[in-house]
């Protein structure tokens, strides 16, 4: 791993509690499934993206979260979530599903500007 891909995690992790910070008052989160007496929109979403990812789709797995982004809470969680599981997959595990860890920066910052969050002050 490179000085530039360390560099891109640390950032990812710093936005990471900063939206989390900011968005739900806390330290840390992960998406958790609703208990409720169906299967939500947002969960069913997840279980899309965690199949897509256990298939390494993961270029299948993001455009599938980007195709379809609702403005709520929850959807922020999952985003986060997603973005999380990809930053602590090795640059080897990344290249080896044609992704780079650019691409999760890239991304990642894409979809929190499309939800309004702001995170102009991560992009150079």
């Amino acid at each position: 791993m490179g000085f530039q891909d360390d560099w891109i995690m640390r950032q990812i992790e710093i936005i990471t509690r900063y939206v989390v910070r900011l968005v739900f008052g806390r330290d840390d989160t992960q998406y958790t499934m609703e208990v409720t007496d169906g299967i939500s929109v947002t969960d069913e979403i997840h279980l899309e993206i965690e199949r897509l990812l256990k298939e390494g789709k993961i270029c299948e797995a993001e455009d599938f979260l980007f195709d379809n982004i609702q403005f709520t809470d929850k959807y922020v969680e999952l985003a986060v979530d997603f973005y999380k599981k990809l930053n602590l997959m090795t640059d080897e595990e990344l290249e080896s599903h044609d992704f780079s860890r650019d691409e999760v920066f890239e991304g990642y910052i894409d979809i929190l500007t499309r939800l309004g969050i702001p995170v102009e002050q991560f992009v150079e």
